[in-house]
């Protein structure tokens, strides 16, 4: 289970290989251990009885996917926006491009509908018995780490491998626009 939902597209792994394209493995990697500390965070809450509180209350699952989808056409905007070069005024960007920082991974993991529901699952069907001890949560934890974390650097390893034939401005801009029509189509469909 961990390895599939790990290594299958979502919001976390398109923006990895997105980070990767654009800013490499090194830059990225506060991102990847964002995403980490992120997920073992809502296992964690889960543990404690948020999955039930989820699955209680349907209506929270909608509100945590219209957040998603909102943020992620935030980044794409974020995306199209840094695909145009600054103009050279001598003046550095306001916004200049940079790889999502620890706690925006973290914090992403909150509104990220796949993160929640690979979190629930984990609570509830692959603990040992209705009462989950220390060392369930721990070995969740360990599990997701050890699996989450390599698949993520796959995704992220990618893009910096496709960084190689963006050296040109527009193959760059190209690519940037296809990753904001890919996390805008990934967000139209956290919606379904």
């Amino acid at each position: 289970f961990a390895f599939v939902a790990s290594i299958t597209p979502g919001p976390n792994n398109l923006l990895l290989m997105r980070s990767g394209a654009m800013f490499g493995v090194r830059r990225s990697l506060w991102h990847v251990f964002g995403i980490q500390t992120g997920f073992i965070a809502l296992v964690v809450l889960s543990h404690l009885g948020v999955a039930a509180l989820l699955l209680a209350l349907p209506a929270t699952m909608r509100v945590l996917r219209w957040a998603c989808f909102a943020y992620l056409l935030w980044l794409a905007w974020l995306i199209l926006r840094d695909a145009h070069p600054p103009k050279s005024d001598g003046a550095a960007p306001a916004g200049q491009a940079r790889p999502l920082r620890y706690v925006e991974g973290v914090l992403f993991q909150l509104i990220n509908p796949k993160a929640w529901m690979m979190a629930v699952t984990v609570a509830s069907a692959f603990y040992g018995g209705l009462q989950p001890s220390g060392f369930d949560l721990a070995t969740a934890a360990l599990i997701s780490t050890c699996i989450g974390g390599p698949c993520m650097l796959v995704w992220t390893v990618w893009g910096a491998s496709i960084d190689r034939v963006l050296h040109r401005p527009r193959a760059r801009q190209l690519f940037s626009y296809a990753m904001a029509v890919l996390v805008v189509l990934t967000a139209a469909w956290m919606l379904r």
